[in-house]
């Protein structure tokens, strides 16, 4: 319940509405409205003007932050983090920090500097009994971020991703790993942190240093079970050589026995002969992919002896079942032909075709000049072999160079359509999977392997800047980048449980960032009721929902009914 409250400040006294709430355990008053001076007030409701009856005083942002606050109430993300930090001895603790953080990432990406800006719109301080959240500054996090170490955050997740599963019984029979990385605006003078590295760049920003995350996640629902941060120039194969250890030790203690029933998932950027030798040894399963540029004699079975699949979701895909002894050990593989990698594979041979043919053509309008000419025969095939380079393209392109001819005459070139023909029909759009599922249907190891793309998605959404965003991140130094990705990571968990939650409980099928913004339009209003009792004017305040636009009631399965959270549109 709210009451008026009377404050001194400069001298003079000052009106505002408080309410009780628990900070740190002990009941304290947080203003939730300031009124001025008993003058400002007086006229205020003397005026006129106004109308009669509940005057509406402020509307906030609510449903998203109340969504997410109660989902991290529900797993007690801030208690986990205090259990291995401690909570220290500022207010609020590093957990509750590290979680405000997180919102802020799940809703609206912003830096440390500008968090206070953000929350000042949104309920924030109300589900958080904040009572100065402007003083949350970015000192304020990067100090709370100092005190956790690489060795907590690796607890954290581990116990926060055991609390998950256990708690929404999450199914792990498939996993699926890869690596992303994203780029930084660290100077490249800056030698102090030691992640940041120039190397393949996923969003072709090559000129900017890297850090590279690795995920393995659970492919129904999408929730990462192991990450680990490293350095950007760090090739994929050598990571998941690495990774495969901390993997192996993540499983055995989230499923114990159970981990022989698990199988993993990864593409072949990741896969060598060392690596997959782990991997057999390894006590779960898998389901890899081979360069089919590697496995010439597979990659050239005609289509003719494929075989249609006959029901199932990849009913008419045509694919080649066979075991083979690939690294020494025997392994079923199950090769396919996907029509839209085929249709890709196939553009890019032509867009690579004109922009040689565009090459070829300057060249010879070059030589058309007098005097042109290369300085020898040797420099001229140089020339052509740097011009047919990249893949399939010196397959394709002829290109001859005569001296004895003059002008442009001297260099021709064509295009070998048989050659066209056959990488179109016997070597674009085939896959080669590999697996010890020997038990597995065909469809069965496809899907599985096709199931990468959950993964790829959810790292589309966290490069997604509205929600989700892993930048900008503002931090120069090794471990401040590991908790700001950790932060990130628990913003993404809680918003992927959110969305699961909404999914099964009412029906959405909407996308993850649809929820979000669908959850943002439910705003926070406090109105102030004024009634005469014995000729003085007594003032109520309330906490209620706006009335929505008439969509599906979302926020009422997704929010318990409790405090602080507000579940009532009533103003009576």
């Amino acid at each position: 319940m709210a009451s008026l409250q009377k404050h001194r400040v400069g001298g003079r006294t000052y009106w505002r509405i408080v309410e009780s709430r628990r900070v740190n355990g002990k009941p304290r008053p947080v203003p939730v409205a300031y009124l001025g001076t008993a003058d400002a007030l007086l006229a205020r409701l003397q005026d006129p003007g106004r109308a009669p009856g509940p005057i509406r005083l402020s509307s906030k942002q609510h449903g998203n932050v109340a969504a997410l606050k109660a989902m991290a109430d529900r797993l007690g993300v801030a208690e986990i983090i205090d259990r291995h930090v401690g909570p220290g001895r500022r207010s609020p603790s590093v957990g509750t920090t590290l979680l405000l953080a997180a919102l802020n990432r799940a809703v609206q990406p912003r830096s440390k500097r500008g968090w206070a800006e953000w929350a000042a719109d949104t309920t924030i301080s109300h589900l958080f009994g904040l009572t100065r959240p402007d003083r949350l500054t970015s000192q304020f996090f990067w100090d709370q971020m100092n005190r956790v170490s690489p060795e907590a955050l690796e607890a954290i997740e581990g116990e926060l991703v055991r609390k998950v599963v256990d708690e929404f019984q999450l199914k792990l029979e498939t996993l699926l790993y890869d690596t992303t990385n994203f780029f930084t605006y660290i100077a490249s003078t800056n030698t102090r942190p030691k992640l940041p590295q120039r190397g393949h760049s996923k969003q072709k920003r090559v000129d900017l240093r890297l850090i590279s995350w690795s995920v393995l996640c659970a492919r129904e629902s999408q929730i990462p079970l192991c990450t680990h941060v490293y350095d950007g120039n760090v090739p994929d194969v050598v990571q998941f050589s690495q990774a495969l250890g901390c993997i192996q030790a993540r499983l055995e203690a989230l499923l114990g026995e159970k981990v022989k029933e698990t199988t993993i998932v990864y593409d072949m950027g990741n896969n060598s002969r060392s690596n997959q030798a782990q991997v057999d040894e390894a006590p779960f399963h898998y389901v890899g992919a081979l360069p089919p540029s590697r496995y010439r004699a597979l990659r050239e079975i005609p289509l003719e002896e494929y075989a249609a699949l006959e029901d199932g979701r990849l009913a008419g895909l045509p694919v080649y079942r066979c075991k083979r002894v690939i690294w020494g050990a025997e392994r079923t593989l199950v090769l396919y032909r996907s029509e839209m990698l085929r249709e890709g594979q196939m553009r890019g041979l032509n867009q690579h075709l004109q922009k040689r043919i565009r090459a070829l053509t300057r060249w010879q309008d070059q030589l058309e000049k007098p005097r042109s000419r290369p300085r020898n025969a040797e420099s001229a095939q140089k020339k052509i072999a740097s011009l047919t380079s990249g893949q399939y393209v010196r397959d394709v392109l002829r290109v001859e160079f005569n001296p004895e001819r003059s002008g442009r005459e001297r260099l021709t070139w064509s295009i070998d359509q048989d050659a066209v023909e056959r990488l179109d029909q016997d070597v674009f759009g085939k896959r080669i999977l590999m697996t010890d599922r020997h038990d597995w249907t065909s469809e069965e190891i496809v899907l599985a392997y096709r199931g990468q793309y959950e993964l790829e998605a959810a790292f589309r959404q966290v490069k997604d800047p509205t929600h989700l965003a892993v930048r900008p991140q503002f931090h120069w130094t090794d471990q401040k980048l590991r908790v700001h990705i950790f932060i990130c990571l628990i913003a993404y968990i809680l918003a992927r449980l959110v969305h699961h939650e909404a999914r099964t409980r009412c029906g959405w099928t909407g996308s993850l960032s649809g929820l979000l913004n669908h959850l943002g339009r439910t705003r926070l209003a406090m109105v102030m009721h004024t009634a005469t009792q014995r000729s003085k004017q007594k003032i109520t305040c309330n906490w209620v929902l706006e009335e929505g636009d008439g969509d599906p009631p979302v926020f009422e399965h997704l929010v318990p009914q409790a405090p602080p959270f507000v579940y009532t549109h009533d103003v009576s």
